[in-house]
């Protein structure tokens, strides 16, 4: 174990990394946490790695906390994490992922004690506009656009919130967002910085039926705490060939390519379900969910947007 973060200074950030077999890439995660120009503190979930993973986390982190994998949801494993830190800021980190800037955390901490409830790293806003500097999002806002904004493949969030709002451990995905629907009411906003994006490539590195299960899995979390307008047929193939979909759930993966065909199939799958479900959009929450693409003038609530000081 190493019990004191790097350079012996109080760490101003507990950053917990989950686990499952990722010695492949677990040590670069944690060397970039390291390589900050602040300290941090480490705080691996493990939940029943079988290869070398736990050797690893053994060495390179502050402390190591055990999920059964039975018992594992990734809300669970973030309450877990969130419980053994000591810190007043919180970082999720993909053990899949590293911190590709030294004041990336430093970047991240700045938002949150200036006031920010959560922060995250995107480049556009959620109708696809490329953003000028950090802004922040306000509740109503993230609300209106359920597909976009807070996910802990890489995020920060103020200790204080989630001893208020902790994660919800019943979801099989989409924690990361529910959250964000809860903490921020009457709260501080979503900081969005360009800066702190980062990039996270395992969705797809599992294949095409691994990325599919995965979206399915996302889109019906979302779907069944937020529904969204139907997706059928006739969407389906117009998305499928346009240049930018119109549907937010889809990314910016060539058009008639194979990742936006399983995109496209993987929506169109949760569509049937909801049908067959017999839900009607909307009916569980009543909060409007804003749609049209990156047609801003579809959405019924003000923008929520506002320019955020740079640190």
């Amino acid at each position: 174990m190493n019990p004191v973060p790097a350079g012996g200074a109080d760490p101003v950030a507990s950053v917990v990394v989950r686990t499952f077999d990722s010695a492949a890439t677990l040590e670069a995660t944690l060397a970039s946490v390291r390589a900050q120009d602040v300290p941090a503190e480490v705080v691996v979930v493990d939940s029943g790695s079988t290869d070398a993973t736990l050797g690893l986390a053994d060495t390179l982190a502050d402390r190591v906390v055990h999920v059964p994998r039975a018992e594992f949801t990734y809300g669970g494993a973030l309450n877990a994490g969130a419980a053994a830190a000591t810190t007043d800021v919180h970082v999720a980190l993909s053990s899949h992922c590293v911190l590709p800037d030294p004041a990336w955390l430093r970047t991240a901490v700045s938002h949150l004690h200036a006031g920010a409830t959560a922060a995250v790293g995107l480049s556009t806003d959620a109708h696809g506009v490329p953003l000028d500097g950090p802004v922040a999002a306000s509740h109503e806002y993230v609300l209106a656009h359920p597909w976009w904004g807070f996910s802990n493949h890489a995020s920060a969030w103020r200790a204080d919130a989630w001893q208020r709002h902790r994660f919800d451990e019943s979801l099989s995905a989409s924690e990361d967002k529910e959250w964000t629907w809860r903490a921020l009411a009457g709260a501080g906003p979503l900081v969005v910085d360009e800066r702190l994006v980062v990039v996270g490539v395992h969705r797809r590195s599992g294949g095409a039926a691994s990325y599919y299960r995965r979206l399915v899995k996302e889109v019906g979390a979302t779907h069944h705490l937020r529904p969204l307008p139907g997706f059928g047929l006739r969407e389906a193939v117009l998305d499928w060939v346009r240049p930018a979909p119109h549907d937010p759930y889809l990314s910016s993966a060539s058009r008639l390519g194979r990742t936006r065909l399983i995109e496209v199939v993987a929506r169109v799958d949760v569509d049937r379900r909801t049908r067959r479900g017999n839900r009607t959009p909307g009916a569980e929450t009543g909060v409007p969910v804003c749609a049209g693409g990156a047609d801003p003038s579809a959405c019924p609530v003000p923008s929520g947007l506002r320019a955020f000081s740079r640190s």
